[in-house]
C-alpha cells in the first residue's frame, strides 16, 4: 500500500508557526495576568443581616506586613445579592495592624437607598492607593468573616468563621467596582460611604 505524503507550501507552514506562536504568546499573557492579580482580591458572603434574634457578623482584615512593609488599606465593596453595590469605602490598615467590622455597620449607609441589604456579598481589594474608586492592588491583606446561619433543627441561628476567599481579580471586576463605586460618591451625598467602619472599636 502506497502512502502518500502530504506537503504543504512553505508559506503555508511560515503562517501557520506564526498563528501557533501567537496563540502561544496570548495564553502566556492571559495567564500572567490572572496570576498577578492573585493574593489582592478577596470576597466573603453575609446571610441573615438583621433578622430578629440573629447575632451580628463580624469581619476581621489583618496587614501582616510582610510583603508591603507599608500600611495599606482595604478597598471594602458591599454587593447585595442583585448585585447592585451599597456601599464602598477604603480603611488604611498598618502593618500588624487588625480592622474588626461588624457588618450591621458595613451595611446601614446604603448608596442605593434600597435599605440595608439582608444578604449578599463583602469585596475586599488589597491597596496600596488607599481609594476604592481607583484601586491600586498590592498583596498582603488577610481577611475572615464570621457567618450566620439558620438551624432548621434548633430553629435558632448557628455562627461560623471561614477565611475570605483569595480570587482573582480581573481589569472588569476592578473597573466596574471602582466605577459604581465613584458613582455613589459623586450622587449619594454621603450616602454609600462606610468609611465609619474604618476605625476598629474592638468590642
Amino acid at each position: 500500500m502506497h502512502v502518500s505524503k502530504i506537503h504543504l507550501p512553505t508559506r503555508a507552514l511560515a503562517i501557520r508557526f506564526l498563528l501557533y506562536g501567537a496563540l502561544a504568546f496570548a495564553l502566556v499573557l492571559a495567564f500572567s495576568g490572572v496570576a498577578s492579580a492573585q493574593d489582592t482580591y478577596r470576597v466573603t458572603y453575609f446571610d441573615f443581616n438583621g433578622a430578629t434574634g440573629a447575632p451580628d457578623a463580624i469581619v476581621h482584615i489583618l496587614n501582616p506586613g510582610v510583603v508591603n512593609p507599608g500600611q495599606l488599606c482595604a478597598s471594602i465593596y458591599v454587593w447585595r445579592n442583585d448585585q447592585e453595590l451599597s456601599e464602598c469605602c477604603s480603611c488604611p490598615i498598618t502593618p500588624n495592624g487588625l480592622l474588626r467590622i461588624r457588618v450591621s455597620q458595613l451595611t446601614n449607609n446604603p448608596g442605593d437607598h434600597a435599605g440595608n441589604p439582608f444578604a449578599g456579598s463583602i469585596a475586599i481589594i488589597s491597596d496600596s492607593a488607599c481609594d476604592a474608586t481607583n484601586p491600586t492592588p498590592t498583596a498582603d491583606l488577610r481577611s475572615w468573616a464570621t457567618h450566620i446561619n439558620f438551624n432548621t433543627f434548633t430553629e435558632g441561628f448557628d455562627v461560623t468563621e471561614t477565611a475570605t476567599l483569595d480570587t482573582p481579580l480581573s481589569d472588569g471586576e476592578k473597573a466596574e467596582a471602582s466605577g459604581r463605586c465613584g458613582f455613589i460618591r459623586i450622587n449619594g451625598s454621603g450616602a454609600g460611604r462606610c468609611d465609619r467602619v474604618c476605625v476598629s472599636t474592638g468590642a
